[in-house]
């Protein structure tokens, strides 16, 4: 059973090449499609956390349905010639209880509510080209 259900999407509306001064490493990209993200889901009436940066990206958290949830945010240039453009990763997460895991109960993949939603706000956004989901 899936312990997360990644969405991945392509654009160049983000930014994958220029470092911050708040970035924790070079490659530390994704405030601005937590950013974008988090603006996305208030306008569905879903509230989530500011997005956080880690040392592999950013995240936000949420609640959505009873359910609490875990965004990761990252992304990879396609080449340094391609500027932006690149694909993003929305690596979700749904928490679970003990009982759930051991027994492998509410496994989350791409026909979870929260998954939908953020298929429906990919495929809603102008400039994105949705992927698929891993």
């Amino acid at each position: 059973m899936a312990k997360r259900c990644e969405l991945l999407f392509h654009t160049d509306r983000f930014n994958l090449t220029e470092r911050k001064p708040h970035s924790i490493n070079d490659s530390c990209f994704g405030g601005d499609v937590g950013h974008w993200l988090v603006e996305r889901l208030a306008a569905r009436a879903i509230a989530a956390s500011a997005s956080e940066q880690e040392d592999w990206g950013w995240y936000v958290e949420l609640r959505h349905r009873g359910a609490d949830y875990f965004i990761g945010i990252t992304g990879n240039a396609d080449d340094e010639a391609a500027g932006n453009g690149g694909e993003w990763r929305l690596m979700i997460e749904r928490r679970r209880s003990l009982r759930e895991r051991l027994t492998g109960a509410n496994p989350i993949g791409p026909g979870d509510a929260l998954v939908a939603v953020l298929r429906a706000i990919v495929a809603a956004e102008p400039g994105l080209r949705f992927i698929g989901f891993e």
